[in-house]
């Protein structure tokens, strides 16, 4: 009678671990769309950012041949430029490390592999943002 109550609780426990898998693997697929939507986010805006990037170096350069004594504001120009380079290539960065097939991973590492991912490409998208933000700033002024 022992034996049959711990094979029916192992069984029931078993059961309930297998009936998760799926749940899990749909959390998996929402958290995978959650990165590549804020990949997403900024992905569009390479462009408007290497663009930036140039204005900046223009103006420092315009500074540096009119004003070579003004070395604060030519370093905040330097400063915006590599800001904007970093954010540039951190992007590329990311996506080249970014694997999208989870073949050989369980679903409880893919988890723990797309919530790393998470964490880096928010740090992409907001290091974007500020850079983009900070060199509009200044090319308004």
């Amino acid at each position: 009678m022992l034996k049959l109550i711990s094979k029916v609780i192992f069984l029931s426990f078993l059961a309930s671990f297998v009936g998760c898998e799926p749940n899990i693997k749909n959390q998996n697929q929402e958290l995978k769309q959650e990165v590549i939507d804020i990949h997403d986010e900024v992905m569009p805006l390479m462009g408007d950012l290497k663009s930036l990037k140039k204005k900046i170096d223009e103006k420092k350069d315009m500074i540096s041949q009119s004003d070579p004594e003004n070395i604060d504001k030519i370093n905040e120009l330097e400063t915006l430029s590599i800001n904007l380079d970093s954010a540039f290539n951190g992007m590329f960065v990311w996506m080249r490390q970014f694997q999208s097939s989870y073949d050989d991973m369980s679903e409880a590492e893919v988890e723990t592999y797309l919530l790393g991912q998470k964490v880096k490409v928010e740090k992409v998208n907001e290091d974007i943002k500020k850079a983009m933000t900070a060199a509009k700033k200044e090319l308004e002024s």
